[in-house]
């Protein structure tokens, strides 16, 4: 089921969902990057609000860079086991109403997930799970990119200056990374 969705978000175009983006922006406070706009705007996932699954997991693929956190998660025997899968969940918007569209966003960039620290201007969009645990995929509104953190790791970094690396630079690209995984 998953990978239906995820086909069907990959080929619908942005802005196939009317979205209020104004209503959305001024709940913020702040504009929102196009990238986000794109990925939120085509398709709805009705009574659900999450899209899950198993993809085809290949760290080297699946980063496209990485930024403070060396190549740690490059090693896929170290992350996942010499696993070339893992799980994922992604966060769908479930209506397009005004008052459900920017509370989606109003948790999605100041909600319990940041458990109280300094994120900037970032979404929290997802996550994957690996062999060692929950990888955050979160969306930075500054730059336009698709990134990933790893929360659990600790708590002395300095989220809103250096994501641990970047998984894409558009939606699509984002979006293109999740293939789902078939036993060979």
């Amino acid at each position: 089921m998953g990978q239906k969705i995820i086909d069907k978000w990959k080929s619908s175009k942005a802005g196939t969902v009317n979205v209020d983006w104004a209503a959305v922006e001024k709940e913020l406070g702040f504009a929102l990057h196009e990238n986000i706009k794109d990925l939120y705007s085509r398709i709805l996932g009705g009574k659900r609000s999450t899209v899950e699954g198993v993809i085809k997991f290949n760290p080297k693929a699946f980063v496209k860079e990485n930024v403070s956190k060396g190549d740690w998660l490059s090693d896929i025997n170290e992350v996942n086991a010499g696993r070339d899968f893992c799980e994922f969940q992604l966060y769908l918007l479930a209506k397009c109403g005004t008052e459900y569209v920017c509370g989606f966003f109003d948790d999605a960039f100041k909600g319990d997930w940041t458990g109280g620290n300094d994120f900037g201007h970032r979404a929290y969009i997802g996550e994957i799970i690996l062999n060692i645990g929950q990888v955050s995929l979160i969306f930075n509104n500054e730059t336009g990119r698709f990134e990933w953190i790893d929360i659990g790791y600790g708590y002395f970094d300095v989220y809103e200056e250096n994501p641990y690396g970047i998984i894409a630079d558009s939606a699509q690209e984002f979006l293109d990374k999740f293939v789902v995984y078939q036993k060979r």
